[in-house]
Formats: structure tokens, C-alpha cells, sequence
């Protein structure tokens, strides 16, 4: 038996391609052979020997199961259309293309065309699932019959590595909120921005905003991101664009609470890595996040941008308000553990098996 997986492209840390890679680790775990498949335009040059051309993938015979990641249009899905064997869709979402209309009008088209091409799916994968409720509940309104919830898994081994020592230098002392992901509009960063000038003028004047992100492709939103800093007068707003996993590593050791306001996520790994640093997660009740958490970290309803710096100061002086928030952080994240997930993945598959 083969469970192999097809995926748009590939890269180094990115959450899509790390949950391919843990998919593929359990599939072998269990004896199958199982290769990942991509569209080598799309491939960092760093993850080439990750993956094989979807060009080469084997013809199906009835056992056999294709996962497909499916989170933007792409080459590979009238390949997975016209496949045989067990087909299984994995959707990670979507964001609505009217979040980047008038600040990337490309990447609007390509998410707009991206949704209209999911919908030409629904009937064609044996099973479909979402990486939270909030995905799977998508995959039902447009059409797909079998659905469930396989959600990412939390690479403990990736986070226990050593931290930036220059890093956790450079931004260890004062207060610092912190946010991880992409500088992109539907996150939302000049809420977290506005929080922070609160944050600064009323609660710690000795304070950071790290942001660390990748800026690609967002030089429209990026020019009104600093432009409002300077209008602010934010002296202390690091964009930090992508970085290592240690430097990642010492920015968590580094953060007094994580805040993100984003108003539209399929799942959102940061929550989870920030649960696994101790650190306190503030965030924007939207999409998955409240789902994710689900009663970990403080959920907020209302961007009140004053009262959401005001708690923030309170989770980070608070000592007993503080441990009883990172309880049941810990307590939530055992949820996104590989044996957890795995075990999930297999009672999803084995009805699909015995019926092969």
C-alpha cells in the first residue's frame, strides 16, 4: 500500500509542509511507502530533496491513497481529479480574496480563482478534511459529501531546539508583545499596531511590538503598516521579517504575552507554538482561533484597542492571572500531539481501506 501526497509546492518552516512531512513520518511508521509529490516551480531550493515531481507519481492501484493539501489553485488538482485508488483531500483554507482587493490585486485573483476551483472538487475525494471545524463546516456547505477534522501537529522536537543567543540579547528586558505570521491583511497587524501605541502610552512606556513575518509581496500593506507607526511614533515597532527557527525560538523566551488580531485563519500554528513557550495568548475571536484554543489563552470579541492593552499589561504583571492562563494553555496542547493525530488519521483512512 502507498499513502502518498501531493503538494502544490514546498517550503522550509512553512505549516502546510511540515504537516505533509509529519503525515508522511506516520505513514511510514505504519509500513506504507509514501513520497510527497510537487509542482517544482513552487519548491524552495532548500526543500528539493523533500519531494518528487508530481509528474512521476505512480499509477494508483485500489489500496492506494493520494492526500492532497489543498490551500491555493494549482496544476495538481486535475491530477488528483483523474486519479485512481483512495483519494483524501486535506483543506487548509482559503483567505477570502476581499481582504488583499486594492493592496495586492493579484493574490486576490488567485485566491478568488482558488475558491472557485474547490468547488469543482466537491465529489471527488473519497473523504475531506479540514485542519479545524471551521474548514470542515467550508467543505460541507460547497458540496463535499464525507468530511472531518484532521488537525496540525505540534512539532515539539522543532521547538526544543537551542534559542538565537544574539536574539534573546537583543529584546530580552521591558515588555514584549508579540505576534508570529505573515504580514499580510486578513492578520490584521495595524490592530496589533494601535494596541501597542496604547500599550505603550498607558500601561509600559518600556515596551516592544515584534512582529516576525514574512513581508513578500506586501510592499502596499508594509508602506501603510510603517506609515502608520510614523504617525504613531513607535519607536519600538520591529518588523522582523522571516527567521530562524532559533531566533523564533528566543522571541518566544523573550515575549511577555502573544496578541493577534487576525480576522481570518484556517487554524493558526503560531497559538499553538506560543502555548508551548509559556507564553500568554491574547487573540481576536475569529474563523478557527477560538477553536484552536478552545478555552486556552483569552479570547476577545471587541478590537477595543485600549482595553486589549490594558489586558495585556494584566497577563504580564499578574503572576497568578499569568500561571493560570499558561495552565490551560498546556493542558490544550496535548490535543496536537503526533500520537493523538495519528491516531485520528487512522481511524479516518480505515473505513477507506476495507472498502478498497
Amino acid at each position: 500500500m502507498r499513502i502518498d501526497q501531493l503538494l502544490p509546492g514546498i517550503a522550509i518552516g512553512d505549516a502546510i509542509s511540515n504537516h505533509a512531512r509529519q503525515l508522511q513520518a506516520i505513514a511510514r511508521g505504519w509500513g506504507a511507502d509514501s513520497t510527497i509529490y510537487c509542482d517544482l516551480r513552487h519548491v524552495h531550493p532548500e526543500a528539493e530533496h523533500l519531494c518528487a515531481d508530481y509528474r512521476r507519481l505512480p499509477p494508483r492501484g485500489p489500496a492506494d491513497v493520494t492526500v492532497y493539501h489543498y490551500s491555493v489553485g494549482s496544476a495538481l488538482t486535475p491530477v488528483f481529479r483523474g486519479l485512481a485508488g483512495r483519494r483524501v483531500l486535506v483543506y487548509h483554507n482559503i483567505t477570502p480574496h476581499e481582504f488583499y482587493e486594492g493592496i495586492h490585486d493579484g493574490k486576490a485573483a488567485a485566491l478568488r480563482a482558488g475558491r472557485e476551483e474547490l468547488a469543482s472538487l466537491a465529489g471527488v475525494p473519497d473523504l475531506a478534511l479540514g485542519v479545524s471545524e471551521f474548514n470542515r463546516r467550508e467543505l460541507e456547505a460547497r458540496g463535499f459529501r464525507r468530511t472531518g477534522v484532521l488537525p496540525l501537529i505540534l512539532d515539539e522536537e522543532k521547538l526544543a531546539g537551542e534559542p538565537d543567543r544574539a536574539v534573546l540579547r537583543r529584546y530580552r528586558g521591558g515588555a514584549n508583545l508579540l505576534f508570529v505570521g505573515r504580514m499580510a491583511p486578513n492578520k490584521r497587524v495595524e490592530d496589533l499596531i494601535r494596541i501597542f501605541y496604547c500599550f505603550r502610552n498607558t500601561v509600559n512606556p518600556r515596551s516592544r511590538l515584534i512582529l516576525a513575518g514574512s513581508l513578500m509581496g506586501m510592499d502596499r500593506y508594509m508602506s501603510s503598516l510603517r506609515a502608520l507607526v510614523t504617525v504613531l511614533d513607535l519607536p519600538d515597532v520591529v518588523f522582523l521579517n522571516h527567521v530562524t527557527d532559533a531566533a523564533l525560538h528566543a522571541l518566544y523566551r523573550t515575549a511577555g504575552a502573544f496578541v493577534c488580531m487576525s480576522e481570518h485563519e484556517g487554524f493558526c500554528i503560531p497559538l499553538l507554538e506560543a502555548m508551548h513557550f509559556r507564553v500568554p495568548v491574547i487573540a481576536y475571536a475569529a474563523a478557527a482561533v477560538p477553536e484552536t484554543l478552545a478555552g486556552a489563552g483569552v479570547l476577545v470579541r471587541e478590537k477595543d484597542h485600549a482595553a486589549i492593552a490594558e489586558l495585556a499589561g494584566m497577563v504580564i504583571s499578574d503572576a497568578s492571572l499569568r500561571r493560570a492562563v499558561v495552565e490551560r494553555q498546556l493542558a490544550r496542547l496535548p490535543d496536537f500531539s503526533l500520537p493523538r493525530v495519528a491516531a485520528r488519521f487512522r481511524g479516518q483512512l480505515a473505513p477507506l481501506l476495507a472498502a478498497g
